[in-house]
């Protein structure tokens, strides 16, 4: 069935907290133990999600403990997983600064959720890997290709247009007329819905970026979004489907 998709267009129980290490903690190096304290001096919001989820949430560092081997960090949000996330499970974090991305793969020890203000106990990793932010691939639409979209507005009003451009992060789209009266820039979308050759449809909420009002070639408005929240398995193929469109256009070059 996934191969035909294809072709059309081209823990049982909950896992126990694990003991942290007290008698012989692991050297960390200071480096990564100061970076952890400057972050939470400074509360640099941090994302955070785990292999099985599709998106980033955020959070926040709320304390550094060498000497137990932990630090912790605030409850997530939006709280789409609260309760998901159990010991034992991997967590990715990451924070993008200046144009450069840091992240750090941390395992969870416990989950303080009859605290107060719930938090997460983690693991201190041994390394934060630093590199240039990746920048996403974003690919233009051509006619032979066409990928229509459908938008609904916070009023429910439904507007349909056509994909200019594709990344896997968000895309542009042209609405037939002036639409600068129905929507704005920052405006949420409660359902976006991405129609591809073959039959595939994806959904997800979505941001307005920005738009601009054009007269050539025709009279339309030209609206950026970025995507929102989406299903792991369709962002999964959402990311297939703009690699093998651009590949597609670099065989036809």
């Amino acid at each position: 069935m996934a191969m035909a998709l294809w072709q059309q267009v081209f823990q049982l129980g909950r896992a126990q907290p694990l003991e942290t290490a007290k008698s012989q903690p692991r050297l960390i190096p200071e480096a990564v133990l100061g970076q952890l304290r400057r972050w939470q001096r400074q509360r640099q919001l941090i994302e955070v999600k785990t292999p099985r989820q599709g998106e980033y949430q955020q959070s926040l560092i709320l304390a550094v403990k060498p000497e137990q081997g932990c630090f912790e960090i605030d409850e997530l949000f939006p709280g789409h997983y609260h309760g998901q996330i159990q010991a034992g499970d991997a967590l990715h974090l990451r924070l993008n600064q200046g144009g450069q991305v840091q992240e750090m793969d941390c395992k969870v020890l416990d989950y303080h959720s009859d605290s107060a203000m719930p938090y997460y106990s983690l693991a201190l990793p041994e390394r934060i890997h630093a590199g240039q932010r990746r920048k996403q691939r974003r690919i233009a639409i051509s006619e032979d290709f066409p990928i229509t979209v459908s938008l609904q507005t916070n009023l429910g009003e439904r507007l349909h247009g056509s994909a200019e451009n594709i990344s896997a992060g968000g895309l542009r789209l042209r609405l037939a007329g002036n639409q600068l009266k129905e929507l704005q820039a920052g405006a949420f979308l409660p359902q976006c819905e991405l129609n591809f050759p073959g039959g595939l449809r994806l959904n997800c909420s979505a941001r307005i970026k920005g738009l601009q009002f054009k007269r050539e070639p025709h009279r339309h408005t030209s609206v950026s979004i970025c995507f929102g929240q989406m299903e792991p398995a369709n962002r999964d193929t959402l990311n297939g489907l703009v690699d093998a469109i651009y590949q597609r256009c670099q065989d036809a070059a």
